[in-house]
């Protein structure tokens, strides 16, 4: 594809790619310590769901300790941002889980396992440090399920985040000034010692209470800060693997983000011009002298931040600069930057969008997916992603197309919802409406 057509932008799935990143580090962690979290909040979830008399029970013990009752999450493995959540409702209730495990005699394996993870002293350190570390995931997760366009930004919080997590095991000099696929992360030189890991100050404290304690040994120290140290390493190894760390679109991108500006040249710019040449017909020597004339008075630009940068609004500053005109010859001032800039707004940042779509129509959803049925992205109007029009429907291109298009006009070829399908199937059929789902409320 890519052969036969240089200008499409292939960003694959980097909401997935983030969640498999904490997996694969997740199962380096199982192998040394033997277990894993992601088990145990499950486990956890599903001994209380639904069941009064264990919830009734754990209110007691937490009356005990003096401790206000919560609900126990129920972590979804393919919800991306729930395990943190669910760890922390853990360790908020770990001393009244703790008591309730071990004074109880069930033989349900599930009770079983959990009766063995929360009898384990460092249990409760393998959970702080998840807390610890998972944040760090789940804050380039939060960008990537943005419905605005933060495209500009993607470069710059992948590359923060590797780094982040390397800054956890590894020496500051062998950081500093390094491009991230140049950092020898692997090299046991440029490595942390065990008892200087950044595990998190609670973690480490927590660690420390156990060990003077006597509630664990030197060697299960030894072996946490193993198995932390592994979950790192994989945790880097995999995201520098598997993200667009070395997509030429991507740093290319950040000219149109008004605070990186002047640390951008003009050949950002240019670099979309001669990557989407069909859509952006600035290819003479003329034109491209005038982008950069556009370019250095966008750099020059006074332009008024808000008190806090990150509510300022991108798409509705190139919205307002592509109506600025030249007083003296009457002309756009940006005309040519402006539509650079809206076709940079308009690429897919993630794919969060289309997993949303997908969520929220369900099994029960007219258009069923299959791996012989890509979704293609066209963007027919790249001006309209400053009015944020969006309309789902066929094409001819291919079996399901999302399409960005300028109006909300309700065509044939729109795709169906799960009730328009039923209505129709009902009409077919000549069976009566559905009252659970009237034709005035479709």
């Amino acid at each position: 594809m890519l052969k036969e057509n240089g200008s499409i932008y292939i960003h694959g799935c980097p909401c997935h790619i983030i969640h498999n990143t904490a997996k694969h580090a997740g199962q380096k962690f199982m192998k040394i310590s033997g277990l894993d979290p992601e088990d145990l909040t499950v486990d956890v979830g599903y001994w209380f769901k639904g069941s009064t008399n264990r919830k009734g029970y754990l209110a007691e013990f937490c009356e005990f300790h003096e401790s206000e009752y919560m609900e126990m999450l129920l972590h979804i493995s393919v919800r991306w941002l729930s395990l943190e959540r669910c760890i922390t409702r853990i360790l908020r209730q770990y001393g009244p889980l703790t008591s309730y495990f071990k004074s109880l005699n069930e033989k349900q394996p599930r009770f079983r396992r959990l009766v063995d993870a929360f009898s384990n002293p460092l249990t409760e350190v393998y959970l702080l440090f998840y807390q610890a570390t998972l944040p760090v995931f789940t804050i380039l997760n939060l960008l990537l399920q943005r419905e605005r366009s933060s495209i500009f930004q993607l470069h710059g919080e992948m590359t923060k985040f590797i780094k982040k997590l390397c800054a956890r095991f590894m020496k500051p000099s062998a950081l500093q000034g390094r491009q991230v696929h140049d950092i020898l992360y692997k090299d046991p030189l440029n490595q942390l010692p065990g008892e200087k890991l950044n595990v998190g100050f609670t973690t480490r404290a927590t660690l420390n209470r156990l060990l003077e304690a006597g509630d664990i040994t030197p060697q299960e120290v030894q072996l946490f800060q193993k198995a932390a140290l592994a979950f790192l390493v994989r945790a880097v190894e995999y995201g520098i693997n598997k993200l667009p760390l070395k997509e030429a679109l991507l740093r290319h991108t950040r000219f149109v983000d008004v605070q990186q500006r002047t640390e951008c040249g003009v050949e950002d710019a240019l670099y979309f011009i001669d990557r989407f040449q069909e859509l952006l017909p600035f290819h003479g020597p003329e034109e491209q002298d005038k982008v950069c004339e556009e370019f250095l008075e966008y750099q020059l630009m006074d332009i008024p931040m808000p008190q806090d940068p990150t509510t300022f609004n991108v798409e509705e500053f190139w919205g307002s600069i592509s109506s600025i005109k030249c007083k003296v010859t009457g002309l756009s001032q940006f005309g040519r930057l402006t539509k650079i800039a809206q076709l940079v707004l308009v690429l897919p940042h993630s794919n969060a969008d289309a997993e949303r779509v997908f969520s929220m129509g369900g099994k029960g959803l007219y258009m069923q997916l299959n791996a012989t049925a890509p979704i293609l992205a066209l963007y027919a109007n790249p001006e309209a992603c400053l009015k944020k029009d969006f309309r789902v429907k066929r094409s001819s291109l291919g079996p399901w197309t999302i399409a960005l298009c300028g109006d909300f006009s309700i065509r044939d070829s729109q795709i169906d919802g799960p009730q328009d399908h039923q209505t129709r199937h009902r009409e077919d059929k000549g069976q009566p409406e559905d009252p659970h789902f009237p034709a005035n409320r479709r």
